[in-house]
């Protein structure tokens, strides 16, 4: 087995750079609003300047109830999550100051009774970012278009943090159902925000070829921001837990292999969570060596395949090619000539 000093040297060789991952920029490319957006907000916007919060929430209500999308807009440009208006009402009831029942969604609260409180909190934020627009409003239409770039990265940040983490999951499955390697949960390969697969009380995000006779247990992990100190501890304690669980409930010859999916600058800033995750884990890939997953996964239930890497990566990962090769074919890169029914895996390529 390679050492940390070892691990953390492949860690840092393949680190994923998110910023130009296609799925990545597709949060960052946010798309101008229509026309007929534009002229929403408009009416919304002179609505709320012209009159009071509690006046302007009763009329823009009926409008936002209609257009839950308009309700999204509303609240992205005054820099507000979906999230934040729910939790601040939330906050409210708990000490008396709001007595109604809190929807659980933000498409929800205008018609509801909440949004007695909710409509004067919204068009007051909407008031305080337009109103030096309340004098020319020439410029609204452009102004509109200048938030919605601008305010887009801190709106969508929290869906971007919860599909990313779940990136890595459908990644995975994905390639496992393209190379015909059958794994738990099946769904996982369509819809990554699925329930994991609970294996001893412990949560796996994918299980090869399944619970009932499992060879490989992977357990994802990707952090592309600071992920602190409570990512930190998370993260080891969860594959600490894991492995402890595999130790103790299979014996030598039947233990599945434990696969940490591990990658992202985030680790970067707080190095103790990764070192816990790639001491623990019997295995570990990336996004750039991801076809080491199958290849674990293919020796383990003994269906070899055909593997082109890289001559580089092949003498950097000696050591686990003599672990996991089993009747894999592996071929140089440098010399494959591409005939199309490639699987791609990372840096390398996947024949079945």
């Amino acid at each position: 087995m390679e050492t940390l000093d070892h691990r953390r040297a492949e860690f840092a060789a393949n680190v994923w750079n998110h910023a130009d991952d296609p799925f990545q920029m597709s949060f960052d490319e946010r798309p101008p609003l229509s026309a007929a957006e534009v002229e929403a907000l408009r009416e919304v916007i002179s609505t709320v300047l012209d009159e009071s919060p509690e006046r302007s929430a009763q009329i823009i209500g009926r409008a936002l109830a209609r257009d839950p999308v308009l309700m999204g807009h509303c609240l992205q440009l005054v820099g507000l999550t979906r999230n934040k208006i729910i939790q601040d009402l939330k906050a409210a009831t708990r000490t008396g100051a709001v007595k109604v029942q809190v929807p659980s969604s933000y498409k929800g609260l205008p018609g509801s009774n909440a949004w007695k409180y909710a409509g004067p909190y919204l068009t007051k934020k909407l008031q305080t970012v337009f109103l030096p627009f309340a004098s020319d409003r020439t410029v609204l239409d452009a102004a509109i278009e200048a938030l919605n770039q601008a305010t887009w990265p801190g709106y969508i940040r929290q869906e971007r943090a919860k599909r990313s983490g779940h990136e890595a999951e459908f990644r995975i499955a994905a390639l496992h159902l393209a190379c015909g390697i059958p794994f738990e949960p099946e769904e996982k390969a369509q819809n990554p925000l699925c329930r994991d697969l609970i294996i001893g009380n412990v949560s796996f995000d994918l299980v090869i070829p399944g619970a009932a006779r499992p060879a490989v247990c992977i357990k994802s992990t990707v952090h592309t921001s600071n992920i602190g100190q409570y990512g930190e501890s998370k993260d080891h304690l969860e594959v600490d837990e894991a492995k402890r669980m595999l130790d103790n409930a299979y014996g030598s010859n039947n233990r599945p292999v434990l696969l940490a999916f591990i990658d992202g600058v985030g680790f970067e800033s707080n190095r103790a969570g990764l070192h816990g995750v790639l001491e623990k884990a019997d295995e570990f890939c990336q996004f750039n060596t991801i076809w080491k997953a199958i290849m674990i996964s293919s020796t383990k239930i003994s269906t070899p395949m055909t593997f082109v890497i890289p001559k580089n990566s092949q003498a950097n990962h000696k050591a686990f090619l003599s672990r996991h090769q089993g009747n894999s074919r592996i071929v140089d890169r440098e010399s494959y000539n591409l005939t199309g029914d490639e699987i791609e895996a990372g840096e390398a390529l996947i024949l079945i």
